[in-house]
């Protein structure tokens, strides 16, 4: 896989089409916005059946979106295949329904058998949680 590969809208359409088959992107709406190698750029619209009991978005779909957006930027490098061992989160800002939040992912360190990854997820302008988390490297993919 090489460092400066930038994946192209068609490959991002069609990524996003195979992603959509997953059962957890069927019930929290996400999108790929870009992928270059170490780094992934997605979005998530909130939703009224996100919200917990105090009219904000619940944690636990934030750290979801947060974990997807570091595996997607595993994925970049080559790796078809990971699984979470760790993962942190602060919750910075709260995030209300109706609002989209960014997700940037970047690799920090790649190993052949784990990495370390961290997202900063945004509202506009504004970060409202930083994540990091460390994830084994399952098999390579085989794109070129």
């Amino acid at each position: 896989m090489q460092r400066d590969r930038v994946y192209s809208k068609e490959e991002m359409k069609k990524l996003n089409e195979k992603l959509k088959e997953a059962p957890l992107w069927k019930m929290i709406d996400m999108r790929i916005a870009s992928l270059k190698w170490g780094r992934s750029e997605m979005t998530m619209s909130i939703k009224d059946t996100y919200l917990n009991v105090m009219g904000t978005c619940h944690g636990g779909v934030i750290a979801a979106f947060a974990d997807t957006v570091m595996g997607s930027a595993l994925y970049s490098t080559g790796a078809a295949a990971s699984a979470t061992i760790e993962m942190n989160i602060n919750f910075l800002e709260p995030v209300m329904a109706g609002q989209v939040l960014t997700g940037r992912g970047e690799v920090l360190r790649k190993g052949k058998t784990t990495a370390v990854i961290r997202a900063d997820l945004f509202v506009g302008e504004t970060m409202v949680a930083a994540a990091r988390g460390t994830y084994s490297v399952l098999e390579p993919n085989k794109q070129k």
